[in-house]
């Protein structure tokens, strides 16, 4: 489980940006993660979706207080996972010797993904003296 602990960054801490990820440790706990996220996720979105029709047909009236809750909780895992996850291609990119900026690829639809995958996939740069002082 040393792959876990550094895909949570036990050093600095969870949404730490700093330090560096080896690529086994990158996706191991990504799928880990992934795993966890889907079985939170999935049973929330179909209980949310199960109950679209009721409330298209109530907007006049309020929402139930529960369904609100749920969303939150909801949309609060998404958002920290997204964060985890960021932090970890982050530093999985410093383990590489690749500018953390080649993330922002990922707006290019397709071709943006494909280029930072192989950039994840890479095999860390072997270090010198100079990158020691």
């Amino acid at each position: 489980m040393e792959f876990l602990k550094q895909f949570l960054n036990q050093e600095y801490g969870l949404y730490s940006f700093s330090g560096r990820l080896s690529r086994s440790s990158f996706f191991l706990g990504a799928l880990l993660l992934w795993f966890f996220i889907s079985a939170i996720t999935v049973p929330v979105s179909y209980l949310l979706f199960a109950f679209a029709p009721q409330l298209s047909v109530a907007a006049g009236s309020g929402l139930p207080v529960w369904l609100g809750i749920i969303f939150a909780i909801y949309v609060f895992i998404l958002v920290n996972s997204f964060i985890i996850v960021l932090a970890a291609a982050v530093r999985r990119l410093r383990d590489a010797k690749v500018s953390p900026f080649w993330l922002l690829l990922m707006l290019i639809p397709f071709w943006g993904e494909a280029v930072v995958f192989c950039q994840l996939i890479r095999r860390p740069a072997q270090t010198t003296e100079a990158d020691h002082e």
